[in-house]
């Protein structure tokens, strides 16, 4: 492999890390792409299920992520201010 082909790869698999892809999933799907300098594109349709299932994924991680920031605001709203430093260390002690 050449310099420039180097340089092509590498920036195909920095694309691809940066659309939320999985290393395994690159490995499999990067010789199927085409590099025009922007963006890569997959060389056929076939691709398409293979991107879907990635992108069903990161949905699934996405909507995860939300639900844990909900719960950490409810748990935030819940959180009396203290204007004792030591309010904690004696809520502890007191179980």
């Amino acid at each position: 492999m050449g310099r420039q082909e180097d340089i092509t790869t590498v920036r195909g698999i920095r694309m691809l890390l940066a659309a939320g892809l999985t290393t395994a999933t690159i490995a499999e799907l990067l010789p199927c792409m085409i590099d025009d300098g922007e963006i890569l594109a997959p060389a056929c349709s076939g691709m398409l299920p293979d991107l879907n299932r990635e992108r069903e994924r990161i949905d699934e991680a996405v909507a995860g992520l939300l639900a844990a920031r909900d719960k950490l605001d409810a748990i935030i709203a819940a959180t009396a201010p203290a204007d004792d430093p030591d309010a904690c260390s004696a809520a502890v002690a007191a179980r």
